[in-house]
């Protein structure tokens, strides 16, 4: 089998839909949320905590309603692509690959560093870069592979956080409640308005488990049970590890922690906890790395299928059946963020465009529904409640989130608008003369609303049916 022939295989089912979400999020469970705390205190962690839970569970309900619909693995590039145009197409395309490539170079450098505190012999860039390197390899051999190994990491990190949850409701880790109240809102209302730039942590990227729908058996139930399942998944996760973070970590020490889950560990004195919770951070961590590698690949293999980038990432592996080039792409770019010497600076960059893409991702759900507003399931397998109305809240939580970025990373902010915003112009420019039309024939749809075709069709239907008479 060729390149040219070779196609991505429908393999998946909704378990690696699940794997791939909750995989690349779940880190955010085991650090990063916490500096909502440094913001606000608990009850800004817990307003953010909130807020963007409800933005995340929206988002979640567009992700299903179009991945199941279009069933293609460009996920929020191709819903632009097909519902808005190709200037946003290619900024959400380009969008959805820096938040997860940047996110993949930062759990890397977390893992090595867990193995170097753990063996002081091993260097951190050596380690860095083999993990990368190892995790391309398996998303270079097969999907999968690397999802299968995505659901028994990500699991196990899971359930480490159950286990830690009822050791506390059963005494057997002993709590301090009073820590709770103290510093409970250090920074008046303020504080926060502020610590809604971190909520996004407990749950960034979960939209990316709608991407794999194009290597889906069944992707009209595979992606909304799978992405479904990941939110709840990590509603309850945000919850216990918000509460166990709260009662065992000082106010002040949570605030600034780099693992606050792994340190409530320490704090309860529990050997087997301390151990459990220590595996799970460095496994939560691989997983969110090779979800990345998958999800920031697939973006990149659908900017170039569409000539927005160089056709040459588009070749599929005539053996392995992935985007093998887009895959192998990821490792250097990777590697660049990883040794860059600015993570911080990166991965703030990422989470807005991240909120970018929660912008974009409802304004493609209502752009679909007024195109077509047809409620068959051949064209709208997964129908998503009080739809499109709700699309409007996600769009407003995100813009108010984004917005908060202004305090501490006001350059971040700035950059992000100038990056996306000649990306956007610059792309438009580039495909104001293409004459490739989206062929809704082809995959089993009439013609959108208020096309010539589609006035045609009725003119024809209606003058059919007076002639009838």
């Amino acid at each position: 089998m060729s390149e040219e022939s070779a196609s991505l295989v429908k393999t998946l089912r909704p378990f690696h839909v699940w794997a791939l979400g909750v995989g690349i999020v779940l880190v955010g469970e085991y650090m990063g949320w916490n500096f909502t705390v440094a913001k606000g205190g608990i009850l800004g962690a817990l307003l953010a905590m909130l807020v963007a839970g409800t933005m995340y569970v929206i988002i979640s309900l567009c992700a299903s309603e179009l991945g199941s619909a279009t069933k293609l693995a460009g996920g929020p590039y191709d819903w632009a692509r097909l519902f808005v145009g190709p200037g946003a197409a290619a900024s959400v395309g380009l969008a959805v690959y820096m938040e997860y490539i940047a996110l993949e170079a930062a759990d890397a450098i977390v893992v090595a560093s867990i193995a170097s505190a753990i063996f002081p012999e091993l260097q951190v860039f050596p380690i860095t870069l083999l993990v990368i390197a190892l995790l391309t390899f398996i998303n270079y051999r097969g999907v999968v592979a690397a999802l299968t190994l995505n659901f028994f990491l990500t699991m196990t990190a899971f359930i480490a956080i159950i286990m830690f949850f009822f050791a506390t409701v059963f005494g057997v880790v002993n709590i301090h409640p009073e820590y709770l109240f103290e510093g409970a809102i250090p920074h008046g209302m303020i504080g926060l308005f502020a610590a809604l730039q971190f909520g996004p942590w407990f749950y960034l990227g979960i939209e990316g488990a709608a991407m794999c729908a194009e290597e889906c058996k069944h992707p009209s139930r595979a992606v909304p049970l799978g992405q479904q399942a990941g939110m709840i998944t990590l509603l309850i996760g945000a919850a216990m590890t918000l509460y166990l973070c709260a009662v065992l970590i000082p106010t002040d020490m949570l605030g600034v922690s780099v693992y606050p889950l792994f340190e409530a560990a320490q704090n309860s004195g529990v050997f087997f906890f301390i151990a459990f919770l220590g595996l799970g951070t460095f496994l939560t961590c691989l997983a969110s790395a090779n979800g990345c590698v998958c999800d920031s690949s697939r973006s990149w293999f659908a900017l170039s299928r569409d000539n927005y980038v160089s056709s040459w990432f588009s070749a599929v592996h005539p053996k392995y059946n992935t985007p093998y080039r887009a895959v192998i792409f990821t490792m250097p770019v990777a590697i660049g963020f990883a040794f860059s010497g600015f993570l911080d600076q990166v991965i703030t960059f990422s989470i807005a465009s991240g909120l970018l893409c929660y912008v974009m991702i409802p304004f493609s759900l209502i752009r679909f529904r007024t195109l077509f507003p047809e409620t068959s399931s051949k064209i709208r397998p997964f129908v998503g409640p009080l739809q499109p109305y709700i699309a409007y809240l996600a769009i407003a939580l995100a813009l108010t989130i984004l917005s908060t970025l202004f305090w501490g990373y006001k350059y971040n902010l700035i950059f992000a608008f100038v990056f996306y915003g000649i990306a956007y112009f610059y792309f438009s420019y580039k495909q104001k003369n293409s004459t490739a039309e989206n062929n809704w024939v082809s995959m089993g749809w009439p013609e959108p609303r208020g096309s010539p075709k589609a006035r045609v069709s009725k003119e024809v239907n209606g003058i059919e049916f007076g002639n009838d008479e």
